[in-house]
Formats: structure tokens, C-alpha cells, sequence
């Protein structure tokens, strides 16, 4: 679990005013001094990950954020955009909050995005806080504990473990497509650019993840594949490829043999494939003038990230017969209003844990936007959609 991509972990974010107490919280459950601790009000000034080690859970993140009460709204405004990646919240109470109105206005917000909270009671070494108005006002575990005096934090993991969500992740990538022992080709092409001496993530994660569920994977580039074929006493289980040299590799290997794409993978385990696969069938009904909205994880996004969104607006374009509308989002700055636009082609979403991207996936479905990936656009734009879905069990 150690090595499991941070995007992939569970995230549990820390809520509460400046000075209640959250970096010390912080310190206390992974050990470490990491997080400066200061009298002064405000000293957070941006989320701060950390990683976090709990028994029965693995290695997970917990994140330290600006105090909700910071007189600067675009620390406030920061911490907010927390809530769409955590998968539980601690909500810090102390006396000096008065009646809590900015606590429960919080907690509340993260009920209604149905993320888990504990309430926690900080300073007790110096301060009585009345746990059973709290309780009454909010339904929500609460735990009292002591920083200073290293006091009941056990009971604070325990409640950690028992309201962290089942699933806040798929479980695997690919681990209900095999079987042990199934023979499963990667074929990975040159092109894709990736440092020297290592694999683009969504290759190393599902290579990884075949391996966990115990197949037999072979990676091999597409001027290999025949040759690997011919050497094979029988046909591969599955065969994973890059959708840009996916017509070679549909050429080469017999139409029995399962074939997908690792974006299209990748797209079922961070999002809902369905959802994409439907947005990707609108398409086709854009015109001219139509707004479309490109949306990107990454906020310095690498040179084949250029390049792809490129490539998805001039076959947009072309589909539409003219030009579009397109803006571009990066990072955290996903619109609150996205009625306007016709469709929505997200990226992989690599760096965003699946949370974040069932978020957007949400609001699009609130507000009646089809969206839909980069990686499911690339396989409608090259007509390869029903072939690569086939084996997923999805109709394009």
C-alpha cells in the first residue's frame, strides 16, 4: 500500500478555525513534527499533504488545511476546494469558536456531499467544551482528546477506521477482467513519450495490478506483437494497448482475443465509464458556436497533455463542420455554473483520486452536461469504441 499512487489513496482532510489545534492534531497521529506549529493565527496558508499509517488501513493521506474562519477568502476558498477530494473529514471544535455556527455550516456541507465527518474536541488541557449541545445540534461521532497530554488519540483512529468509506476507490483496475493465470499482452508503443528506464502511470499501475491478481503480463512494443504471437502455444486472455496504435494492434491479433485500451481502463477505475462513454455519443450533435468545456487535472500539464487537447479540439471542430467555443480548465478551477456548455471532455485525471472526479462527474449530471474523457474521445474519434468496450461489457 505504501507505493499505491497518492491519487489512489484515501484522503481525510482536517477542518477547523486557525489556532484549533489541526497541525498539532496532525503531528500527534503520523508521529512527525512536519507541520509548523505556531500561536500565531493563520500560519497554514495552503493544503498540506501528508501521509498517514493507521493499522488495517495502509499508508493514506491526510491533508492540514487554512482556517475556515481565515480573514483571506482565497485561503477560505482553498480549504473548500479540499472537500472535493476528501474522503473523510475531521471537523476540530474548541471553546474559542462561541456557538460553532462556521463548524456546523461546514459539517453540514459535508453531509449533504455525503463525505463522513468526526467531530473532535482539542483542548481539553485548558478549556471544557459542552459534547452533548454538539451532539444533539449535529449527528456525528465525536471524539475529546488531549494533544498536549497524548490522550485518547486511539479512540480518534478507531473512529477513523470505522467511518472510512468502503470504497472510496475501485479495488482494482483490472482485477475482475482476469483470471489466475490468464495470459495478458501490454503492448506499449515507443511513441508514448515517459522519463528513461520508466512506464507512463497508468502502465505501471495496471501492470502492477495484473501482477497483484496473479496473470502472466508480457509487454511488448506493436513491431513485436507478431512475433510474441507466433511464439505463444495459445492466445492471450486479453490483450491492453494504446489507442493510437490500436488499428496495427487490431490488424495483428485474431478478432477473438479481447482488446481495450489502457485509457479506457483508466477511465472505469477513476470515473464511471458509462457516464463517459453516454457523453462521448454527443459528439456527433455539435455545431458551430456550441461551448465546450476541456478540463484538466494537471495545472503545468507535460507536452503530450499540449498535445492531446489539441488533437480533441480540431476533431471536435471537424465533427462540428466549424468552429467552437472551447475554454480550457486546469486544476481545482472546475466551474460552479457549467449549464451553458454542451459538453465536457475531461482528462484522465491522473493526479485526482477518484472522489474529485466523481464530483465533476456529479455536477455534470446535475446540470444536464454530457461528459466524457479524453481517452473515450480518442477511441470514438477512431471509431474503435464498441471493439475496445466489448470485453468491459459497455455498449457504445
Amino acid at each position: 500500500m505504501q507505493f499505491t499512487p497518492q491519487s489512489n489513496k484515501m484522503h481525510i482532510a482536517v477542518f477547523g478555525r486557525r489556532n484549533a489545534g489541526k497541525s498539532s492534531l496532525i503531528n500527534a497521529l503520523t508521529g512527525k513534527s512536519t507541520l509548523l506549529v505556531s500561536d500565531e493565527p493563520g500560519t497554514t496558508a495552503e493544503p498540506i499533504f501528508q501521509y498517514l499509517t493507521m493499522k488495517n488501513m495502509g499508508t493514506q493521506i491526510i491533508v492540514d488545511t487554512a482556517g475556515i474562519d481565515d480573514e483571506d477568502l482565497f485561503r477560505v476558498q482553498k480549504t473548500r476546494e479540499v472537500m472535493d477530494l476528501t474522503d473523510l473529514g475531521i471537523m476540530i471544535f474548541s471553546d474559542e469558536a462561541g456557538d460553532y455556527k462556521l463548524e456546523k455550516e461546514w459539517v453540514r456541507e459535508m453531509d449533504k456531499r455525503n463525505i463522513p465527518v468526526i467531530g473532535v474536541i482539542t483542548k481539553t488541557d485548558d478549556h471544557y467544551t459542552d459534547i452533548d449541545s454538539l451532539k444533539a445540534a449535529l449527528t456525528i461521532p465525536f471524539v475529546k482528546l488531549s494533544v498536549k497530554r497524548n490522550t485518547n488519540l486511539g479512540s480518534l483512529r478507531f473512529a477513523m477506521s470505522d467511518l472510512a468509506p468502503a470504497e472510496f476507490e475501485r479495488n482494482s483496475i483490472v482485477g475482475d477482467l482476469v483470471n489466475l493465470g490468464d495470459l495478458v499482452v501490454m503492448v506499449m508503443p515507443e511513441l508514448i513519450p515517459a522519463p528513461k528506464y520508466r512506464l507512463v502511470a497508468s502502465q505501471q499501475q495496471i501492470l502492477r495490478d495484473l501482477l497483484d491478481h496473479h496473470a502472466i503480463a508480457v509487454s511488448v512494443t506493436e513491431e513485436e506483437l507478431p512475433e510474441l504471437l507466433a511464439g505463444l502455444n495459445r492466445l492471450p486472455n486479453l490483450v491492453i494497448t494504446d489507442s493510437q496504435v490500436f488499428d496495427r494492434v487490431n490488424e495483428i491479433i485474431p478478432a477473438s482475443v479481447p482488446l481495450t485500451t489502457f485509457a479506457i481502463l483508466m477511465a472505469r477505475f477513476k470515473g464511471d465509464l458509462n457516464t463517459f462513454v453516454a457523453g462521448a455519443g454527443m459528439i456527433s450533435s455539435l455545431k458551430p458556436g456550441d461551448k465546450v468545456l476541456l478540463s484538466e487535472a494537471c495545472i503545468h500539464h507535460p507536452h503530450n497533455g499540449e498535445i492531446d487537447r489539441m488533437l480533441v479540439k480540431a476533431k471536435l471542430e471537424e465533427i462540428a463542420g466549424g468552429r467552437l467555443e472551447i475554454t480550457t480548465s486546469v486544476g481545482p478551477d472546475f466551474p460552479d455554473d457549467i449549464s451553458g456548455y454542451k459538453l465536457i471532455v475531461h482528462c484522465g485525471g491522473c493526479i485526482f483520486n477518484r472522489k474529485q472526479l466523481m464530483m465533476r462527474l456529479r455536477s455534470s449530471g446535475v446540470q444536464n452536461v454530457p461528459i466524457t474523457n479524453y481517452g473515450i474521445a480518442f477511441a470514438y474519434f477512431r471509431g474503435i469504441l464498441p471493439r475496445v468496450l466489448e470485453v468491459l461489457e459497455v455498449k457504445a
